[in-house]
């Protein structure tokens, strides 16, 4: 990646060194005559530089101006707003026939885009796949691949051969979650949907092979969809059944749902117009915490 450093506007700099204490990569440093970015680290296009500064006076020419947006010293929603917006958030498993729109999918990704990602290399790309047909090929290539699983486990021959692909901890992984195999391939043959639970748009997140820590972003941005669904009056629910098979390479699936050959699904999700309302927040279990 090219090295692309921020512009300092010498006439609108009053040289508080702001700019420099938020650059934690020693890309910018303070010289007598105000900040510099020839400092010895490497940019990574992060803006802190650029949000920071109280007179506006830095640019980069990797962040364009169309997207600066500036921001009221308080938040536009306090901190029970915001845990009324978290508790709203539920996995729906039953969605209205109402389409989810094109403007409404770009929204999630303008929530998603703006999570944190690891030395801010946004390696997340979006498919969203609302066409009839390409779902249903979705659900049928997953359910064949439960139901081989299902015939394999139940096969010692096959069983074992699964062991050594896999390993015994991950066989038992498998017999584990058979039972919800079952109850899915049972539904699909009886024409019902447990994988996608009949939602009108399946969202997945994914990235190169290559690019780096690429799991955690993903999953950083899908968990800002979600939130960013509830606000626009839709549900979400994770598809971790459709994730399995893409783990295990199964070649039809990885065909149904038409990623780059080069790409590792990290998140799906059903996206809908939840067809129930929620009346009430459900309180979690209280986890350990250790402050020390």
């Amino acid at each position: 990646m090219e090295d692309v450093r921020p512009i300092v506007d010498e006439e609108l700099c009053v040289a508080c060194g702001t700019c420099v204490e938020a650059c934690r990569f020693e890309v910018l440093k303070l010289r007598r005559d105000g900040p510099s970015p020839r400092g010895i680290g490497r940019c990574i296009v992060c803006g802190h530089c650029v949000a920071v500064c109280p007179e506006g006076a830095i640019s980069h020419p990797a962040i364009p101006d169309e997207g600066l947006r500036e921001l009221p010293e308080a938040p536009a929603v306090g901190y029970e707003q915001l845990m009324d917006l978290l508790g709203r958030r539920r996995s729906v498993r039953r969605y209205t026939d109402e389409p989810v729109s094109e403007r409404d999918l770009r929204d999630l990704v303008d929530a998603a885009i703006v999570a944190p990602s690891g030395h801010n290399a946004q390696p997340w790309e979006f498919t969203f796949v609302t066409t009839p047909g390409r779902l249903d090929a979705i659900r049928d290539a997953v359910m064949a691949y439960y139901r081989d699983v299902l015939e394999t486990l139940a096969d010692d021959e096959r069983r074992a051969a699964m062991a050594d692909q896999i390993g015994e901890e991950g066989v038992a992984g498998m017999e584990a979650l058979a039972p919800a195999f079952r109850l899915m391939v049972r539904a699909h043959d009886r024409g019902g949907d447990r994988l996608l639970w009949g939602a009108p748009a399946v969202g997945l997140v994914h990235a190169s092979r290559d690019a780096p820590a690429a799991m955690p972003g993903c999953t950083y941005a899908a968990a800002n969809m979600m939130v960013a669904a509830v606000a626009k009056g839709l549900g979400t629910c994770v598809l971790g059944f459709v994730t399995i098979p893409v783990m295990a390479g199964a070649e039809a699936v990885l065909d149904a749902l038409e990623l780059p050959q080069d790409h590792q699904l990290h998140v799906a999700m059903a996206i809908g117009h939840p067809a129930l309302t929620y009346r009430r927040s459900i309180a979690r279990r209280e986890p350990p915490l250790r402050i020390i």
